[in-house]
């Protein structure tokens, strides 16, 4: 039994993909205006404080322009920094991380190969016959069903 949210919600998404299906070039070009008003809007937040730094920092240091101008810069470049520091280090940690998985990984894979190869040295001819006959059967049927 479906929550009224869950309803909504299902209803909400079936209305999406009906519309992405009837009208796909309506939808991409209202999902490029979207993005491209989201960039307007960072731009302008961007000169927003940019303005701001440069009233503070004039007034603050009582500077000239071209000095405000470098002050405002450096302290942008300090300002953007911090994120990419701390998503490098994140980065970082989910790359070891992701490199202890896949040493996980290949360890089960060479597993996997060694029970595999044991398993056909311990057939004998015929069951190496029967299971190629199989597999090339299982293969010709797949074949013919998806191409």
């Amino acid at each position: 039994m479906l929550s009224n949210t869950q309803k909504i919600l299902s209803g909400l998404a079936l209305m999406g993909i009906i519309s992405v299906v009837m009208m796909p070039d309506v939808v991409m070009g209202l999902l490029f205006e979207l993005v491209h008003f989201f960039f307007e809007l960072l731009f302008i937040s961007f000169e927003g404080i940019e303005s701001f730094l440069d009233t503070v920092v004039e007034h603050l240091l009582h500077t000239e322009l071209h000095q405000t101008q470098v002050i405002v810069f450096y302290l942008i470049v300090i300002i953007a920094a911090l994120p990419f520091y701390y998503l490098w280090r994140l980065l970082r940690r989910l790359f070891f991380r992701l490199k202890n998985a896949l040493h996980a990984v290949h360890a089960e894979w060479i597993l996997y190969k060694t029970r595999a190869t044991d398993y056909w040295l311990s057939l004998s001819l015929i069951g190496k016959s029967t299971l190629v006959a199989i597999l090339a059967v299982a293969i010709y049927l797949v074949s013919w069903l998806f191409f």
